[in-house]
């Protein structure tokens, strides 16, 4: 199995915002990924709770039509340097910024957070699969 970076890891998130199609990256998580947001106050911690989570949200991102913007950066912070740029409706309406963590060939977890803030981010203009 080829080892997977942070920076690919993300990548295939931001995919999976941008095609709205989960499959590619449920087949790179771990059994007991987690999945954080410092927006939620509960996490999951299982491949199986992440993909009933995700799946119904992309479907309502299709259905809404709204546009969900992931853009790799660079934002050191929490032992990471890379990271995904959050922005939804417009690329300068920044949310937040996203970390994965990556285990062993799969990713074994993904943080979304608020601080430090997407602003802070070294912006690349990359968004993958858009």
């Amino acid at each position: 199995m080829t080892s997977l970076t942070e920076k690919q890891a993300l990548s295939i998130y931001a995919k999976m915002l941008h095609t709205l199609d989960s499959s590619e990256f449920e087949s790179f998580l771990s059994e007991d990924f987690s999945y954080s947001s410092q927006k939620v106050l509960t996490d999951m911690n299982s491949k199986d709770e992440f993909i009933e989570y995700i799946r119904p949200k992309l479907e309502i991102i299709k259905k809404t039509k709204s546009s969900v913007y992931a853009e790799l950066g660079v934002c050191p912070a929490y032992g990471h340097t890379d990271c995904l740029i959050m922005a939804q409706g417009d690329k300068s309406n920044l949310l937040g910024v996203a970390y994965a963590s990556v285990d062993e060939g799969e990713i074994s977890s993904l943080s979304l957070c608020i601080v430090p803030t997407p602003d802070s981010a070294v912006r690349s203009g990359i968004y993958p699969g858009l």
